[in-house]
């Protein structure tokens, strides 16, 4: 339970190793790439709890050894050391901590981000043709974790032809790798296409993946201003520096080589275009960000003045709030143990619906699920019932009327606002057909386990059902 995205992402990819699709039988809109990584980390043995966070721990070390690599192009090995590290302590407060896709891709991304780098270190055509379609190839996958690295792969796709046009490449030459490099960053998304249409299921793909995005509702702006500014203070350490390190980069241009701070620069400015190209600002999102960040103020570490201060600030910063951060996940390490012992009895011939809690219960207790909306926030939060493509009351009434063995509930919600016309359906069925058997608490909240009365011969209830769906 380090957080919730994840959770959901390790499901889906076991389920897929079940023979169940993702779109078709579990909804969710991330692309396909993601969730089939997690279905190989399930190869490694295990629940692929502890697997899932050793890989992402080796793609951690990848991102953060290459920030390391580019920031020693111009400046030290100790600015270097220091980005690096603030690179992984700030995953520690960003929602990092785990398997969330950033924390994944970002290793994909400054592969081809390094490949960038080192065209500017030749003047072979060859060589830069060859760095350019090993970087295209690398976002190519790098999209299929999450869409929005087509924002700096379409920058990059740039650079590289801009490279080819510096070194006196034909232009028709040019042309014909354009062509290629673009072929090469969709291909992942291609055949994806492809095979859905060839199983005949490529209107829920695209359902999923593409019409979803535009029925979502935004968030109101005051939500999205307290997201901004948590993301401010959290990421404080990088953000304040920036302008004072993109000035004496540019400073330092002529000095080292004059590419890389236009390559830097404009790898920054589109990892932050991507960053809110989807108008909510989660934290988590800002760790596509993270990468180039660190790297642009890394210099500050090597001035005399202020580089001691600078080097503090980025590695002591986020331990202020890593502390509280792993308070709250061992506490809630015992929470699934509970969960999963009071839940395992009632779905042995029965599906597993929660309505609201953590969706590794669905794996932990090899319960089936009654809806492909496993995630809770999908039929529960308005901001994303429109883009479901389906009727939330007439779907949440289907799965209720399935009579799941165990529901899980909580005392209040994780989002601000609850969907009031799939609650109240909840809520009947909890006091006509349901059970309370245990109440489990997480940090902030309390959750709460019912089962089918028909499967648990005790009192007819032990608590009203308006207490543990609120309002």
């Amino acid at each position: 339970m380090l957080d919730f995205d994840e959770q959901l992402y390790l499901v889906v990819g076991d389920r897929i190793l079940h023979g169940q699709l993702p779109y078709v039988d579990l909804w969710d809109r991330k692309p396909i790439g993601l969730f089939l990584f997690y279905s190989g980390v399930r190869f490694l043995g295990g629940d692929g709890i502890i697997q899932y966070q050793v890989v992402a721990t080796l793609c951690v070390a990848i991102t953060s050894s290459f920030i390391w690599t580019i920031v020693c192009r111009g400046t030290g090995m100790v600015q270097g050391f220091v980005a690096a590290i603030a690179y992984v302590l700030l995953l520690n407060v960003l929602g990092g901590t785990g398997g969330q896709a950033a924390v994944i891709y970002n290793a994909i991304t400054i592969c081809a981000v390094w490949a960038a780098f080192r065209s500017n270190d030749t003047q072979s055509p060859s060589r830069i043709i060859g760095l350019a379609m090993f970087a295209m190839a690398l976002m190519g996958i790098a999209i299929q974790f999450k869409y929005t690295p087509m924002v700096e792969g379409a920058f990059m796709g740039c650079w590289f032809l801009l490279r080819m046009w510096q070194v006196q490449m034909p232009v028709l030459r040019i042309g014909l790798v354009a062509v290629g490099m673009v072929f090469l960053a969709l291909l992942p998304t291609i055949a994806v296409f492809a095979y859905y249409e060839w199983i005949g299921h490529l209107d829920s793909f695209v359902q999923a993946n593409f019409v979803s995005v535009f029925h979502r509702r935004p968030f109101p702006a005051v939500t999205r201003m307290w997201q901004v500014k948590f993301i401010l203070i959290k990421a404080l350490c990088v953000i304040a520096p920036t302008p004072l390190a993109l000035a004496l980069r540019w400073r330092m241009r002529l000095a080292s080589n004059p590419a890389d701070f236009w390559l830097l620069t404009g790898w920054t400015v589109f990892a932050v275009l991507g960053f809110g190209m989807l108008g909510d600002f989660y934290d988590f999102y800002f760790i596509t960000v993270l990468p180039a960040l660190c790297i642009m103020v890394a210099p500050l570490v090597g001035k005399e003045r202020m580089g001691f201060a600078v080097g503090c600030m980025l590695c002591l910063w986020p331990l202020v709030f890593t502390p509280q951060h792993y308070f709250r996940t061992s506490v809630n390490r015992r929470a699934p143990v509970q969960l999963v012992d009071a839940i395992t009895p009632y779905v042995a011939h029965r599906c597993l619906y929660v309505y609201d809690g953590p969706t590794i219960l669905y794996l932990l207790t090899h319960a089936c699920a009654p809806s492909r909306y496993i995630y809770p926030d999908h039929l529960t939060n308005p901001v994303e019932t429109p883009a479901l493509g389906v009727d939330p009351a007439q779907e949440e009434e289907r799965v209720l009327t399935s009579r799941p063995g165990a529901i899980v509930t909580a005392n209040q919600p994780l989002v601000l606002r609850v969907d009031p016309v799939t609650q109240n359906l909840v809520r009947t069925a909890l006091a006509r057909d349901y059970v309370l058997i245990a109440r489990v608490p997480v940090i902030g909240r309390v959750l709460y386990v019912w089962a089918l009365k028909d499967l648990h011969p005790g009192p007819a209830s032990i608590m009203d059902p308006r207490g543990a769906i609120p309002e």
